[in-house]
């Protein structure tokens, strides 16, 4: 078995199982990152020794003493109780801060209700069922009217763009015919001076 057992696939934990039984059955390490227990360190991989029950069964002031359960065991010392009771007293400050905010929200949505709570009663209905079609009417006509003014405003700037591709292409015409005069043209002037003589 050449995988470690943190690493293998069910395929090959399958293929294995006899291995991994032996490996298994009295383990004396363990791996830090996934907990699986093996009694070779080679198959896990990143091992700790497990240490021995009779290490485990003495007080806790001889396991500090103990390599092996010194890492394990939590370690109590004045420098990490003070952070906890100081996070005692930021939670407490926390929580007031979090319900005063709570409160605010709460009033800004019950002033909310309130004014459209008013704002409806303000408002009664003011038209009349023919007064409803005509407003109806009027907001349909004045659609109509801005689809139309729309559709002219369109128009119209692709007339001013046809217009200014058509001047464009007469200057270059121009600036052609003064280049280069055109049969019809120096026929016109040929026969204007023979008229003359």
């Amino acid at each position: 078995m050449a995988k470690r057992l943190c690493k293998m696939s069910r395929k090959q934990i399958a293929e294995s199982l006899g291995d991994i039984h032996r490996l298994v059955v009295a383990p004396k390490f363990v791996c830090r990152s996934c907990a699986r227990s093996s009694a070779s360190k080679d198959s896990l991989c990143k091992p700790a020794a497990i240490p021995p029950q009779s290490c485990q069964d003495k007080p806790i002031v001889e396991q500090q003493a103990c390599g092996l359960l010194a890492e394990a065991l939590p370690s109590h010392s004045l420098a990490q109780e003070a952070p906890i009771m100081m996070t005692a007293e930021q939670n407490i400050e926390k929580a007031a801060i979090v319900k005063r905010v709570v409160e605010r929200v709460k009033e800004k949505k019950l002033a909310a209700k309130v004014a459209a709570a008013t704002t409806q009663l303000e408002t009664p209905a003011m038209f009349d069922l023919s007064d409803k079609k005509a407003l109806k009417k009027a907001k349909k006509a004045v659609k109509k009217h801005y689809k139309q003014q729309k559709k002219l405003l369109k128009l119209a700037k692709k007339q001013q763009k046809l217009l200014k591709r058509q001047r464009k292409l007469e200057a270059r015409n121009a600036k052609l015919e003064v280049l280069l005069p055109t049969p019809s043209t120096a026929l016109m002037s040929a026969s204007s001076q023979a008229k003359m003589h």
